[in-house]
């Protein structure tokens, strides 16, 4: 049996990796299942206030923690560190969506179903249906129940991909630009939540028409359809009202834009490609083509960067806060958080390990004195190579990129943030939460891991940041709103049609 988060051989019967603390048994597998599937029902609402950005940072947070600091007596429950083996992934296409675009999802990062979702699931607590052997009857016309499917034939999209399906102040969108925006959700779900598809209720060998999704009035596909209708209508309003004020994204952005074309030509090539057509028919159909692509990309782009640019101008007060926090406190209560003086800290760190060792029968690898203290004159050469340059976070941040021993937070600078009591060995815990602590602090920390080299970044109380946060999203969700509102939307639901494509493609 290999370790789930660092693949360390683990001798039989034993849970908990000695080289990284991650549990790795079946009840922790479970937990984090139970914690994903809430999350993606919380992000894929607009009800976002109440819990939805302290869950999708704890999980978050809770991913990381599974390194060389984690405590031996860490529960079962507290580490949520996904499986990469075997995770569901989109295609060629779907991943340059995700580089190219890497960089906006940082401009808008409070955006928590906001943008790229719509309603979600009326009941997130309702048990998740088994597949369907059949495809379910007709439904309303006015909403996406009008189909039991929307699936036709490579012939059939092909002869009806220049259909207009919805309209937004003037703007169409066609069958051939739908197919975009419905693979897009589909790929995207699968990449943040695929190795849970199961906890969900989806088969990707089952089509997703003929299966209930976790809003058990609808099928996978008429989900997947809804958030990309929304998905549309929320991009295309933004970029409408960007155009309307005569928004201009900075040079970085455009020139991404422009290089994509470019871009998506190498790709292909690479991949074994003729045409770029090529390379989207075989991720999204034959439905779908290079121009409703870049459509989607002009639209994603100018979205986004101007709700960033919108949000980046919205200021909240401490007494704003308080007040957030104070006008939903039972519903802070029911999750545990209360006000108080329980903080959260964000540190970096180069962790150098001892070299050499003693391995016993059960595994177990003991050091000399010598060899811990030629651990500890190394962490004090990396120390000494930061202090005799620029002493800034950025320095440090490179000098853990290159030294550093913890395979969970070396390519992050060594950055662990939002990290909370209880999460870390003692000695690492006990400097990172030393109320004398200041900014910049630095030292040498020694574990049962090794040498740690410190810096202090910065410490919030919880429930102070919480509270911002849902603010801040509540009032990101509210401009988005107010924005969508401003433009006639119409959607001709049995006009629709969908094109296939194999989700198990890797």
């Amino acid at each position: 049996m290999k370790c789930k988060a660092c693949n360390a051989e683990l001798e039989e019967g034993v849970t908990l990796c000695p080289s990284c603390g991650f549990q790795n048994s079946s009840e922790h597998d479970m937990s984090c299942e139970q914690q994903e599937q809430s999350i993606v029902t919380e992000e894929l609402s607009n009800n976002g206030t109440e819990q939805t950005s302290e869950q999708a940072e704890a999980c978050e947070n809770e991913e990381t923690a599974a390194v060389a600091e984690m405590p031996e007596e860490q529960s079962s429950d507290k580490a949520c560190t996904p499986i990469v083996e075997g995770k569901l992934t989109g295609g060629k296409i779907a991943l340059l969506v995700v580089l190219a675009v890497a960089a906006i999802a940082v401009v808008v990062a409070l955006v928590v179903g906001g943008l790229s979702g719509g309603t979600g699931a009326k009941d997130p607590s309702a048990p998740v249906e088994t597949t369907e052997a059949t495809i379910p009857s007709d439904g309303n016309p006015d909403d996406v129940t009008c189909k039991g499917t929307y699936t036709v034939t490579d012939e059939e999209i092909l002869a009806q991909k220049d259909q207009v399906v919805a309209t937004l102040n003037g703007e169409k969108l066609t069958n051939e630009e739908l197919q975009i925006y419905y693979w897009m959700q589909v790929y995207d779900f699968l990449e943040k939540y695929g190795q849970y598809a199961a906890a969900f209720g989806m088969d990707t060998n089952t089509p997703l028409d003929m299966q209930k999704s976790m809003d058990p009035e609808l099928t996978w596909q008429q989900f997947f359809l809804r958030e990309a209708l929304n998905s549309w209508k929320n991009y295309k309003s933004l970029s409408t009202k960007a155009r309307e004020e005569g928004f201009e994204m900075n040079a970085d952005f455009a020139k991404q834009l422009e290089d994509l074309p470019a871009n998506l030509e190498a790709t292909a090539k690479s991949s074994g490609f003729e045409t770029v057509d090529d390379m989207i028919h075989a991720d999204m159909g034959v439905g779908a083509g290079v121009g409703a692509y870049m459509a989607y990309m002009n639209d994603y782009y100018t979205g986004h960067l101007y709700y960033g640019s919108n949000m980046d101008k919205i200021e909240v007060t401490d007494a704003e806060v308080e007040a957030f926090f104070d006008s939903h406190a039972d519903a802070y209560l029911e999750k545990g958080l209360k006000k108080g003086d329980d903080k959260v800290v964000d540190v970096r760190h180069i962790l150098i390990t001892p070299e050499g060792g003693t391995t016993d029968e059960k595994g177990n690898t003991t050091y000399s004195d010598e060899e811990w203290q030629a651990c500890e004159q190394a962490a004090q050469a990396v120390l000494d190579e930061y202090l005799a340059g620029e002493q800034t976070q950025e320095r440090f941040a490179e000098l853990a990129t290159k030294y550093s021993k913890d395979p969970g937070s070396a390519a992050k600078g060594g950055l662990y943030m939002n990290v909370r009591k209880g999460q870390m060995v003692a000695p690492f815990e006990e400097w990172s939460f030393d109320d004398s602590r200041a900014v910049g602090d630095y030292g040498l920390v020694k574990t049962d891991y090794g040498y740690h080299v410190m810096y202090y970044v910065d410490s919030r109380l919880i429930w102070h940041t919480t509270a911002m946060q849902d603010l801040l999203i509540e009032k990101g969700n509210e401009f988005l709103n107010n924005v969508v509102a401003q433009y006639d939307y119409t959607v001709d639901y049995p006009a629709i049609a969908l094109g296939l494509a194999d989700l198990n493609k890797k």
